[in-house]
């Protein structure tokens, strides 16, 4: 690879040559499995219960339930979450005639996992914080000017973030040429962006 000054380039380059996984996947799991049980603990419920026809002593037992269910779904969310980005990211790489080893790139996702999770954990913590609902407004999306609204909560600053992350990936682990990562950058937005919209145009 050329030498780049690019943020973080270099860092993805040695994962070619010094994968490191195990602490890694640790830590992964643990940043996304914190930011879903914030979301989940900090999520009101209540209403939702109480618009079902729930009270009393039932509506607490749901409610401890669900809090309990989202702690369990947010570990085992992020498990299937890297496994999911691992396997997408090595598909791509090899239809790009990578040459980049499956551990490499393992080690890679990992370290994009961590990054863009610790950011999302980041915001998340700040929100919490700061008492504002996660569900109805993200401090990185253009919804922290209209509560609510799914539509501008698509056009969010960790999806540009995640994106120039994934290409670094790319350029620097897998070796794919800069006009390819950042192609393969703008398809990730693009997709992304695009089907937020389309679950947005459904709420």
């Amino acid at each position: 690879m050329e030498s780049s000054n690019l943020p973080l380039a270099q860092h993805f380059s040695s994962l070619r040559e010094k994968p490191t996984w195990g602490l890694k996947l640790i830590i992964a799991i643990v940043i996304i499995a914190l930011s879903a049980t914030i979301v989940a603990l900090t999520t009101d419920f209540k209403q939702n219960f109480e618009d079902a026809g729930l009270s009393g002593q039932q509506l607490d037992q749901s409610l401890e339930f669900a809090e309990i269910i989202g702690v369990v779904s947010g570990v085992i969310g992020s498990i299937l979450t890297i496994g999911v980005t691992f396997v997408i990211i090595l598909i791509i790489s090899k239809i790009m005639k990578s040459d980049a080893s499956a551990k490499s790139i393992f080690s890679a996702t990992l370290s994009y996992t961590i990054i863009t999770s610790t950011i999302a954990l980041i915001v998340v913590l700040i929100q919490w914080i700061a008492g504002l609902s996660v569900t109805d407004y993200s401090i990185t999306s253009l919804n922290i000017f209209d509560k609510g609204n799914p539509i501008l909560r698509v056009f969010d600053l960790q999806t540009l973030i995640s994106a120039y992350v994934l290409g670094i990936l790319f350029f620097a682990t897998s070796r794919f040429s800069k006009k390819s990562a950042i192609i393969w950058s703008i398809a990730y937005l693009v997709v992304v962006v695009g089907f937020g919209l389309i679950g947005a145009a459904f709420q």
